[in-house]
């Protein structure tokens, strides 16, 4: 007989049709199953919340409000000890759960992330961080360098999660709210890490460096670590490299595709922040851009 244990997945979802019924069907194929799958339907007008209802999970539905408001719809509706966050196009392998659980138990830990397959179309690509060695904790220090931790692989005590208000429903931290919400989560104790993929991201167009919207929105989230840390140099240093580094990407990105200028506008914002070796070394490409 299949276990369960008491977790809930909180699945937001817009327009996930096409996707939600593969998300659903990795869950009942789990190896411990949840006791919760709760889809929060946020102002769809396609079939979401027919297929939600067709495979007998909680549906919410609300008006369209973005994804950490329907995150914390969801989070208000479950009565587990462990939350488990997944997006409606994403699914789990197998052994997620059980595997997140163990891990979570055996260290006394608050929050787990893992390691994620990229899967552009029909094809998995690579392990979202198999380039980069990362610790088994990540620590405030490490989550200002960068975003290592993709959301649908993260598994939480609920009580964790209440402790730091949920996730931001700010529009403008639309597409940054969870990078905001391991932040301050990482603020309260590191968070783990197993560098196992046991989730499958899907990747959509280009990337989300392309998103208009990244660059402010990661600066409202360093805003906040800012006001957290204020008047302790070590932290302040690590935000003004952030927000050089977020725009370094960006521009690199413009570049590829062809936007010279924008590149370089972006450059010299960066500069103002941080001088860096990536920005350094994305100037001299702009020179022979184009």
């Amino acid at each position: 007989m299949t276990r369960s244990a008491s977790v809930a997945v909180i699945i937001p979802a817009f327009n996930a049709g096409a996707y939600l019924q593969v998300t659903l069907d990795s869950l009942k194929q789990q190896t411990v199953l949840p006791v919760q799958v709760i889809v929060v339907d946020d102002g769809s007008t396609d079939g979401t919340s027919a297929i939600a209802e067709r495979n007998g999970v909680t549906c919410i539905r609300q008006e369209r409000a973005g994804p950490g408001a329907a995150r914390n719809r969801g989070i208000a509706a479950a009565t587990t000890e462990y939350l488990a966050f997944l997006d409606a196009d994403d699914w789990y392998a197998l052994d997620k759960i059980e595997r997140s659980l163990d891990q979570l138990r055996e260290l006394g830990a608050a929050c787990i992330a893992t390691d994620a397959w990229l899967v552009r179309g029909d094809r998995v690509e690579r392990r979202r961080n198999e380039r980069q060695m990362l610790p088994t904790v990540m620590t405030t220090e490490l989550l200002l360098s960068s975003n290592p931790i993709v959301l649908s692989s993260v598994v939480a005590r609920r009580e964790a999660v209440l402790a730091v208000g949920g996730f931001d429903a700010e529009r403008e931290l639309f597409g940054t709210e969870d990078y905001d919400m391991w932040l301050r989560l990482s603020q309260r104790e590191p968070i783990a890490y197993l560098p196992e993929a046991l989730t499958f991201y899907r990747l959509h167009g280009p990337g989300q460096i392309c998103n208009p919207h990244l660059v402010s929105g990661v600066d409202r989230v360093l805003d906040k670590v800012g006001a957290a840390y204020a008047g302790e140099a070590h932290f302040e240093n690590l935000v003004r490299r952030r927000r050089a580094e977020v725009r370094v990407e960006m521009a690199a990105d413009l570049l590829r595709a062809g936007k010279r200028d924008e590149a370089r506008t972006m450059l010299a914002e960066a500069r103002k922040h941080a001088r860096t070796w990536g920005g350094y070394r994305t100037w001299l490409r702009s020179l022979f851009a184009g």
